[in-house]
């Protein structure tokens, strides 16, 4: 039976970061990896970005020529035991995914017939396509079209990655293919059937209040939640809480939105959690960051470190089941509104998946935006955890791992606006 493992090294220098990085990561396998992710944090310093990613994927090939590497340059990285935020380091993550070959791609743009951007190198989807990686620079894409483009006659390839973060500008991003470096578009490999993976996204909110059908909306503005104006059932919601958690609703609520088709949200996947933006006093309304039909099923949800590290534990959970072998390895996905911002440490969530799972070869890093599935379903999110997670033996089934309602749905960041304050007032 051919070898599932993963491994992982860390440098933390930009000089000789990258060869050691690899020679820790190359020397932690014991076979030869299928699939190798590079992120480089060089703050400042686009360029020493690109050749650390350069150096890696070159030093990777050379050992391991069919290996597929891809990476880019990153707020953060995560390697092992620690995690690295706006200091120079590199991180090298390998995966032995047991005989799957992963196919890499980059994804690039060109002027459209009509006007706008045309994507170009999007790769070739099989039916019996497992998951997918991609790494987007966020400054010269059309995001929400890349991650739209990985669907099929049976519904979205689940796709696990980021957006390149701690670019200041456009052309400051780093994308690496096979050792070639970009300063634009976007990066990513295809893992076929035979890939041991699952994934699963924490979105670190928890729900408060009941489910509700929205009665009356337009576009991304509800005007009637079960029958009354939007507001009125937030100030209900609110009103049931307690003091500690009512302080909280001034900068932590969301509203999740339940999948069409999946009946009242029995399951926390069954939500995407987006932030209110705006409320209307005079018509009752609310605007969320997102289109939200009339007959959906919406829930409120806070966000605080509390709640984010809770849904975080209730992810890794739901990962392991009695009597499963330890996973071999898992790469990680975190905001770069999480780590020492969220939680006094960078390492917290890397931490907390190494103990959770049993596992020190845990990858990854800080993104400007992470992308995961929720309810069968593709999508950008904000300050969440997405955790792809790579099995010791073969992964039937589904590749998102789902959870029940009462272990948190999740959030996408935004401020909250100025006039929630008046649900607080009598």
């Amino acid at each position: 039976m051919a070898s599932r493992e993963c491994s992982v090294g860390l440098g933390l220098d930009l000089e000789s970061g990258a060869s050691s990085a690899v020679a820790a990561a190359l020397s932690g396998l014991g076979t030869s990896p299928d699939l190798a992710i590079v992120e480089v944090c060089a703050p400042g310093d686009p360029a020493a970005a690109g050749r650390a990613l350069g150096e890696a994927g070159r030093l990777i090939r050379e050992a391991s020529p069919d290996c597929t590497v891809i990476g880019s340059s990153a707020h953060g990285v995560i390697g092992g035991g620690e995690s690295v935020e706006m200091r120079p380091a590199v991180s090298v993550w390998l995966a032995a995914l047991g005989g799957a070959r992963p196919r890499g791609f980059r994804i690039g743009t060109v002027p459209a017939p009509a006007g706008g951007l045309a994507l170009t190198g999007l790769p070739e989807l099989r039916a019996d396509d497992r998951a997918a990686l991609l790494l987007a620079d966020p400054w010269s894409l059309p995001v929400d079209e890349v991650v739209a483009s990985f669907s099929r006659v049976d519904g979205d390839l689940p796709v696990v990655g980021g957006l390149v973060s701690g670019a200041a500008r456009r052309g400051d991003s780093r994308l690496m293919l096979d050792g070639a470096v970009f300063d634009n578009g976007a990066v990513g490999a295809v893992l076929d059937q035979g890939a041991p993976v699952r994934a699963v996204v924490s979105q670190g909110c928890r729900p408060i209040g009941e489910p509700m059908t929205v009665t009356a909306a337009q576009a991304n503005t509800i005007g009637e939640l079960a029958g009354r104006p939007a507001v009125e059932r937030l100030r209900d919601v609110v009103a049931s809480l307690d003091p500690d958690e009512q302080a909280l609703v001034v900068r932590g609520l969301h509203i999740g939105i339940a999948h069409e088709g999946l009946g009242d949200g029995a399951l926390a996947s069954d939500y995407v959690v987006r932030g209110l933006l705006g409320i209307d006093a005079g018509t009752g309304a609310i605007a969320v960051g997102d289109e939200v039909p009339v007959g959906s099923v919406v829930r409120l949800h806070l966000r605080d470190a509390d709640s984010a590290e809770a849904d975080l534990r209730s992810v890794v959970s739901a990962i392991r089941h009695p009597g499963q072998a330890a996973p071999t390895g898992a790469y990680l996905v975190t905001c770069n509104g999480r780590g020492g911002a969220m939680f006094t440490r960078s390492d917290h969530d890397a931490a907390l998946v190494r103990e959770g799972l049993g596992t020190r070869a845990v990858g990854g890093f800080f993104a400007a935006g992470e992308i995961g599935p929720v309810g069968g379903a593709n999508h950008l999110h904000g300050f969440t955890a997405v955790i792809l997670v790579v099995d010791g033996d073969p992964t039937p089934g589904a590749v998102e791992v789902r959870r029940s309602a009462d272990q948190a749905p999740g959030f996408e960041a935004v401020d909250i606006d100025a006039e929630l304050r008046a649900l607080l007032e009598p």
